[in-house]
């Protein structure tokens, strides 16, 4: 399971972990499994109220690293949002009661090059008081590798979208094995031109559990 989390201030974003140890930066590959299925590494999470519409808080998720328009989601994991209020904006502490936890699960069917070549999504999004299932497909006509799909105030794509992660691959290997300084001067991106898939949701503010928020991505195997 990988897992990283924000705090979210509506409109303000802030930076928080659930853990001991603050997530800081992005992050591809951890450890084999998500080595094996790429689809499965989570690499960012993003949360900002949208600049079209102050009303509506959007969610990015982003896994698999140098992705293609070929690539495809795992249907081995469930990849989830998790919501919690943060009551003392001097702390910015999530909510310890599991039960105010909203949550937003995408899981995904088919894939199968020549047999069901289109992935299916079907979103469960928790509340607390109200669901709401958002289902589609991943290609569609709208998207040459993606799908989207919306229900009861809220808004959900899934598909190949440019990877946003900016690494200075000569930089950071200097900074990573050897002692010398790092030099200042504009960095040139390694990871230009390459893809990830993305999961983006953007859902009604009235929904969601208050105005000061701590939201996790998660990739949970089945």
């Amino acid at each position: 399971m990988k897992l990283k989390a924000l705090a979210v201030v509506l409109p303000v974003l802030a930076l928080l972990s659930f853990s001991s140890t603050d997530s800081q930066a992005s992050d591809h590959v951890d450890g084999l499994k998500t080595a094996l299925d790429n689809a499965a590494d989570l690499t960012d999470l993003y949360t900002f109220v949208s600049p079209k519409d102050p009303t509506k808080l959007v969610m990015v998720l982003n896994v698999h690293g140098i992705a293609s328009s070929m690539s495809r989601f795992s249907n081995a994991v469930d990849y989830k949002f998790r919501i919690r209020p943060i009551d003392d904006a001097t702390k910015l502490v999530p909510a310890a009661d599991a039960r105010r936890e909203q949550s937003m699960v995408c899981s995904f069917s088919g894939g199968i090059p020549f047999i069901d070549a289109n992935q299916h999504a079907t979103c469960t999004f928790n509340f607390g008081a109200t669901k709401q299932v958002v289902r589609f497909d991943t290609r569609s006509d709208r998207y040459s590798a993606g799908g989207d799909g919306a229900a009861g105030g809220v808004r959900v794509f899934a598909g190949v979208r440019s990877d946003t992660w900016f690494l200075d691959g000569g930089k950071t290997v200097k900074y990573v094995y050897s002692n010398e300084p790092v030099s200042q001067a504009a960095g040139s991106n390694l990871l230009e031109g390459q893809n990830v898939l993305s999961i983006v949701v953007e859902v009604d503010k009235q929904k969601l559990a208050g105005p000061l928020l701590a939201i996790t991505a998660q990739t949970v195997r089945k």
